[in-house]
């Protein structure tokens, strides 16, 4: 039994802090809103049990920490990672994007363990400590000892952890689905339904080989042809789950386009690329966050 700090717990917290309840390890939560017991169903069965609430003032490191927070709210983190992040502890970040450990080091003292994590889990917090996860749970993480600690506690849980030696690519693969779909739907205030006009379709199409070029110049290796069986997938449904990006935008709370999409115009400027159709999705969806001054 591992006791697991979770900084964070909203939908995907919850959903991979239930799995590592499920395989048998204490759970403390680290969150705004606290709860004494986690809720989470998940296809095929149901995890409930009661978690500690963590105090600030009195935390202390803990062996293994995830930081599910969204990627934009992770610099507010930084008083609860000084505090349960010690010598020796492994950090798993389970955020969007491509920059985990560049995000997360400033924030940390020396001797943490940084484990980043593609998330591919579709999950909707229902209430605090509450979470209805509605398809596979899976993360991605790259290969190394720290990586094999962490996937540890999730032995023989509903959440598949998996080791991958190019950890590069997966977070790109998840990154243009991020991109292009989460930007569609921000823009539309609709899911992936949405996928399914030829004029959006078009644009998807289009959108993804923009962000796909820029993940070949990082050293991803992404297929030409992503984007075309991304929205395939997507756009055939069933649609079960919003995309939180879009979620957050409806309840006119701050997005983290920066982390999504601000990332590929960065960096296309980096190797010289242009993406004429991400920079027109990027400003748009930033200009219609809650923070917005022209």
């Amino acid at each position: 039994m591992t006791g697991i700090a979770v900084i964070g717990p909203g939908a995907i917290g919850c959903a991979f802090a239930a799995a590592a309840m499920q395989a048998g390890n204490t759970i403390s939560v680290a969150a705004r809103t606290g709860f004494a017991e986690l809720d989470v169903t998940y296809p095929g069965g149901h995890v409930r049990g009661a978690v500690r609430v963590l105090d600030i003032a009195s935390a202390k490191p803990f062996e293994i920490v995830m930081l599910a927070t969204k990627a934009h709210q992770t610099k507010d983190a930084k008083p609860w990672l000084r505090s349960l992040c010690g010598p020796g502890t492994v950090l798993a970040v389970l955020q969007n994007g491509v920059e985990h450990i560049e995000r997360v080091r400033p924030l940390i003292g020396e001797g943490v363990h940084i484990v980043p994590a593609m998330v591919a889990c579709p999950s909707d917090r229902t209430a605090a400590g509450q979470a209805h996860v509605t398809g596979p749970a899976r993360l991605d993480i790259p290969a190394g000892a720290h990586s094999e600690r962490f996937q540890h506690v999730f032995a023989k849980s509903f959440a598949e952890v998996r080791i991958v030696e190019d950890w590069l690519t997966s977070a790109w693969s998840k990154l243009v689905l991020n991109a292009v779909g989460g930007g569609i739907g921000v823009l539309t205030r609709r899911g992936n339904e949405v996928l399914k006009d030829e004029g959006v379709a078009r644009l998807y199409r289009a959108l993804a080989r923009e962000v796909v070029a820029v993940g070949q110049a990082e050293g991803a290796k992404l297929a030409d042809d992503l984007g075309d069986r991304l929205w395939a997938f997507m756009a055939k449904g069933p649609h079960l789950h919003m995309g939180s990006i879009v979620v957050d935008r409806l309840a006119g709370r701050a997005t983290e386009w920066q982390a999504r999409n601000e990332v590929v115009l960065r960096l296309a400027a980096k190797h010289g690329i242009g993406v004429p159709l991400n920079d027109l999705v990027c400003n748009l969806i930033r200009a219609g966050e809650p923070d917005f001054t022209a």
